[in-house]
């Protein structure tokens, strides 16, 4: 009877070491490779589990890689043309990275999928310079040029979705990771004070907890379970904060299936009922919290995609970006976040330039068409470039009191209409290049301090214009050429002590080269001479 019973208990110890034992047999079968520069490396790619090999060029985009294969820099990789005809991956990671457009990254992602017909493939996010990451994750910039932000990211996926239908996708979301880290020091949760902590310089991670950071994305996006091998000497407190932050990503197949629902724009949803049949305790007490800001954003996200059809049906261009705490997008890994998207970017120039005998205006952009911005409170930046206001239906973006860059080009707004500006305290750019502005306007906005960049190409700018700006402490870009100011009015630059770069032209027969005297004692970066300031 003893010996039966020694015999019963040792039979679930035998079936779970040989359940173990498969499973690492299983997992040593898996097929990994990676492909990128310095930011892969700092995933630790010879830490994963599994059959793993990589091709890491330093310093280089996706684009390159593909065209120069033949000398990566870490010596140990294996050349992607031989890698990828030589077996098929499971999991194959590729890193976008500064240097590539999105049209280029497209094609060469979809190149290698079409080469690796099987594998999951997997979006490392990377992360951006240090001093630039919040900025840039913060992007609302159109996704045409490659960025470390989610609009960037998120604009790869889709494409990557349409031309490879069926295919599975994945992200690291390792730049959400940083950008959660920066959300907790921000609310004294997190045991360092900066994220730039986890940098070993402007772009890599440090060896220790910033890797270890990375390589744990890496291996949840390759379904590899968590580990610290590698990483034994990590602070004990910081380590025991980025295993949380980790533990965060993925909520259960069945959670995510609730979360989709929950985060549906539907009217008719029970986002309640939804979030009491969430399993996990941490991420049900979340939902319950937010739930009357996701009860908002559903409402503000259909009016979004509304104005997103109009938008496009007058020729232009809506970019949204995300809003949501960071916890939401680690544990959906970005899917179905869409509710949380708010416009930050409206280009309505339709690309024609009517002086120059290309084409007309955008007619159906006119003053009282502003009313239908009037609240958008979340817009960055807007483009009315050659559309069909006048300039008193500015008075209708006077509240969007964020709005970082607005530009006027080829509008008949004249200094009068700068009035309805004077509000706008967060304003960077303004374009007012072929408008009747004469300058004079921005006594009217002497409280855009942090106005950086100013263009007035080809306008009637004059020495009173000219007074006006320099009451400005104009810190980037100012652009005056075909304009009208003299000599005289020409000395008012010299105020302009923070500026950095200057095109300067006056058509006036009251200038010359005497003109740029003014600008002699400014530190500029770039000077262009134009005009009679050219001779």
């Amino acid at each position: 009877m003893k010996h039966s019973i020694k015999t019963l208990l040792l039979i679930p110890i035998l079936l779970l070491a040989t359940f173990n034992s498969l499973s690492a047999q299983e997992n040593a079968k898996s097929r990994y490779y990676l492909i990128g520069n310095s930011l892969t490396w700092d995933t630790s790619p010879k830490l994963l589990s599994g059959d793993v090999q990589w091709h890491v060029d330093c310093g280089v985009p996706l684009p390159f890689i593909y065209a120069h294969p033949e000398k990566p820099c870490v010596k140990e990789s294996t050349l992607w043309p031989t890698a990828l005809r030589d077996k098929q991956y499971d999991f194959i990671s590729v890193q976008p990275h500064y240097g590539s457009t999105l049209a280029q990254d497209v094609e060469t992602i979809s190149a290698w999928m079409k080469l690796q017909p099987k594998a999951v493939f997997v979006i490392h996010s990377g992360w951006a310079w240090h001093t630039k990451r919040a900025d840039e994750f913060a992007s609302y910039a159109s996704p045409e040029q490659m960025t470390h932000s989610p609009v960037y990211i998120r604009a790869l996926i889709a494409e990557l979705q349409k031309l490879n239908p069926g295919r599975e996708l994945r992200q690291t979301l390792a730049q959400n990771l940083l950008a959660s880290i920066a959300e907790d020091i921000s609310a004294n949760k997190a045991p360092i004070k900066n994220v730039a902590e986890l940098y070993r310089d402007d772009i890599h991670l440090t060896h220790s907890h910033g890797k270890y950071l990375a390589h744990n994305a890496m291996r949840f996006a390759m379904s590899q379970p968590f580990s610290q091998a590698g990483f034994e000497k990590l602070d004990s407190e910081v380590k025991k904060y980025l295993d949380g932050l980790l533990a965060k990503l993925g909520a259960s197949a069945s959670d995510k299936t609730l979360l989709t629902q929950i985060l549906s724009i539907d009217k008719k949803v029970d986002r309640s009922s939804l979030i009491s049949k969430i399993s996990d305790t941490n991420l049900k007490v979340k939902l319950q919290i937010l739930l009357p800001e996701i009860e908002q954003a559903a409402k503000l996200r259909r009016s979004t995609l509304l104005l997103d059809a109009e938008i496009k049906e007058l020729g232009g261009k809506l970019i949204c970006t995300p809003t949501a705490p960071q916890w939401l997008y680690l544990a959906t890994s970005d899917t179905a976040t869409e509710i949380f998207d708010v416009p930050a970017a409206i280009d309505l120039y339709n690309g024609n330039n009517p002086l120059k005998g290309k084409g007309g205006k955008n007619e159906r952009v006119t003053d009282d068409w502003l009313k239908r911005l009037s609240n958008i409170s979340t817009l960055r930046k807007l483009d009315l470039a050659n559309c069909a206001i006048q300039g008193d239906g500015l008075k209708h973006i006077s509240s969007l009191k964020g709005l970082r860059e607005l530009n006027l080009t080829l509008t008949p707004v004249n200094d009068d209409a700068l009035k309805h500006l004077s509000g706008l305290t967060e304003l960077r750019t303004l374009g007012l290049a072929s408008t009747q502005c004469t300058g004079t306007g921005f006594t009217h906005l002497k409280s855009l301090t942090k106005l950086e960049n100013v263009n007035f190409h080809f306008t009637p700018l004059n020495d009173a214009g000219l007074q006006a700006i320099s009451q400005l402490p104009l810190s980037g870009r100012l652009w005056f050429a075909h304009t009208k100011f003299t000599d005289q009015g020409a000395t008012h630059l010299k105020n302009l002590t923070q500026l950095k770069r200057c095109g300067i032209g006056s058509a006036d027969k009251a200038s010359s080269g005497e003109a740029i005297a003014a600008l002699s004692n400014l530190a500029l970066e770039d000077l262009t001479l134009l005009d009679n300031q050219a001779n």
